[in-house]
């Protein structure tokens, strides 16, 4: 199971560990912090596109085509109905007229861990428990 740990440093920074790795989140200036670090919207964006580009490298190595010069964009685009938002992914991909299993690369897109989960809606759970005393 994948497990981070997030504990508050100062302002609206947070320290983020994952394993061996750590990742300071703020808030931007106007929203009362100090850009030090993206937010936590921000390394969702990054997660989703770290994740449907790596799967769309895995297809495109299975189907024998190159996938240098990739590049995957993704952004927030709210609903202007107001009703659901939606998360875009742009893909960049040179080669791309080569190709001629477009589906099998919109699956590629979203078939990853992470793009999978949040397409699928996947259930959110909030347990609370005490704190370690200091």
């Amino acid at each position: 199971m994948n497990r981070i740990v997030v504990r508050r440093l100062e302002g609206r920074k947070l320290l983020c560990t994952a394993g061996a790795h750590q990742v300071t989140t703020d808030r931007k200036r106007e929203d009362g912090g100090t850009d030090a670090g993206p937010t936590s919207g921000e390394l969702l964006l990054l997660a989703i596109g770290s994740c449907a580009a790596g799967s769309l490298r895995t297809f495109l190595a299975h189907a024998g085509h190159p996938s240098e010069g990739i590049a995957v964009e993704v952004a927030f685009e709210p609903s202007a109905a107001g009703d659901r938002d939606a998360v875009a992914i742009d893909v960049a991909l040179p080669g791309l007229d080569a190709i001629a299993d477009r589906a099998g690369l919109e699956d590629a897109a979203r078939s990853g861990g992470v793009v999978s989960r949040i397409a699928l809606g996947s259930e959110l759970r909030v347990r609370f428990r005490p704190a370690p005393a200091p």
